[in-house]
């Protein structure tokens, strides 16, 4: 008897599930329910749209295949942002995790699929956190350099997944709504403006948390996820971890612990703004070291926080950085300002500039360079260059010492 050949497609698999979904379901009962059959509709719904079909279902497992990596890619993109816009009743607000890989399988009578790109991808689903897309190394070769419009893909290196034998070259699919909006050329300036427009068009600010204890970590997550404007999309135990979840995720706004093992918070804060300006960081500690807040501002915080902070200061706090504004612990506040007070009377070796008091006018306000530069009608290098200026002339080590020294003198 002549055997006959499985015929084989090379396809690009989608695997979806949600995050924390027994813990949905235990706490909201028939509520997580029917948010489970709506996220079931809306990965089938936006799997079809773009040419792919939903193969499998278990659970809150939800499998899809697609011919056209393009269109996977696209879809994974959708999918995403549609489970942020969802109105998910009662149970709040859910994450999914996605996986996805390219590769040949076999494809028997019955429209089951059989190779390793399967297993593969399941194992890939298990390195992402709620909210991430995680995209296998095959799926970004043949892409051809396509990324979703307003889309970075972060290369995260080889990963050894669990049971496989060949490492996995892995990448994050990230498209925030801030990436949306910075992309988008002619954005009306409206969209631009105000803290309560952005939030709601933007949805919640995206925190990551970096602290070597876990009861503190979990304590902040706890008391973050009970606010709307508050989404915690990660964590990480340490400085090194902190930079890798920063690649990852692109958080809005990171609470960056500054005594951790392996790598320190400074350090650490150091290198994603180097990597990621964009990205703004809270220094937070157990104790006030003038040398370390100055060090933390230095190295580019957009804030500095005790640890026995209340919480609604902590929620302060993070608008503050989200905003570009500089929030400080009281206690700090008196430490540099008092600083600044033993020195009131001096003078600058060199007088400040006409337009340099401006731009230290502007700095007192908390602005960014890229404010600075809008409000005074000049490019951002040379609001960069004034402040340069101004914190050499004036012997400070930041921004913050900065707008202390304007409030202090009256320039503002």
């Amino acid at each position: 008897m002549e055997r006959t050949e499985t015929p084989t497609s090379v396809l690009t698999f989608l695997f979806a599930d949600i995050e924390g979904s027994t813990r949905l379901v235990e706490a909201h009962g028939h509520a997580a329910s029917v948010a489970l059959a709506r996220y079931h509709e809306l990965v089938a719904d936006t799997a079809a749209r773009h040419g792919g079909r939903l193969f499998e279902r278990i659970g809150d497992g939800a499998y899809a295949s697609f011919p056209d990596p393009v269109a996977a890619v696209t879809a994974a993109d959708e999918l995403q942002q549609a489970i942020v816009d969802e109105d998910w009743g009662s149970v709040g607000r859910i994450r999914i995790r996605i996986a996805m890989v390219t590769g040949e399988v076999e494809v028997r009578e019955d429209d089951r699929y059989y190779g390793t790109s399967l297993f593969r991808a399941a194992r890939l689903q298990g390195l992402a956190g709620g909210g991430e897309t995680l995209v296998a190394g095959t799926t970004v070769d043949a892409l051809d350099g396509f990324v979703p419009e307003g889309g970075v893909l972060r290369d995260l290196g080889t990963q050894r997944l669990r049971d496989v034998s060949e490492p996995e070259r892995v990448f994050a699919l990230v498209h925030t709504s801030r990436a949306r909006l910075a992309e988008t050329p002619q954005a009306d300036e409206s969209e631009r403006q105000g803290t309560e427009s952005m939030t709601e068009e933007e949805g919640p600010i995206r925190v990551l948390l970096v602290d070597d204890h876990a009861v503190v970590r979990r304590g902040l997550r706890g008391f973050l996820e009970l606010i709307k404007d508050f989404d915690v999309v990660g964590e990480a135990e340490n400085g090194r971890e902190g930079v890798a979840a920063a690649d990852r995720l692109v958080p809005d706004v990171i609470l960056m612990d500054l005594l951790m093992p392996e790598m320190g918070g400074l350090e650490a804060i150091a290198a994603i703004k180097q990597a990621h300006p964009e990205i703004e960081i809270v220094a937070v500690t157990s104790f006030i070291e003038e040398e370390k807040v100055t060090s933390a501002l230095e190295a580019g915080a957009s804030g500095y926080l005790l640890k026995d902070a209340e919480a609604e200061e902590v929620a302060q706090a993070i608008r503050a950085a989200y905003n570009g504004e500089v929030h400080l612990d009281p206690a700090v506040s008196r430490l540099l300002a008092q600083r600044m007070r033993a020195r009131k009377d001096a003078e600058p070796v060199e007088p400040l500039t006409a337009r340099e008091k401006e731009v230290l006018s502007q700095l007192a306000k908390g602005a960014s360079n890229k404010e600075i530069a809008y409000e005074l009608g000049i490019t951002e290098r040379t609001a960069r260059t004034h402040v340069s200026n101004i914190l050499g002339k004036l012997a400070l080590a930041s921004r913050t010492q900065a707008a202390l020294y304007a409030v202090e003198h009256k320039l503002v």
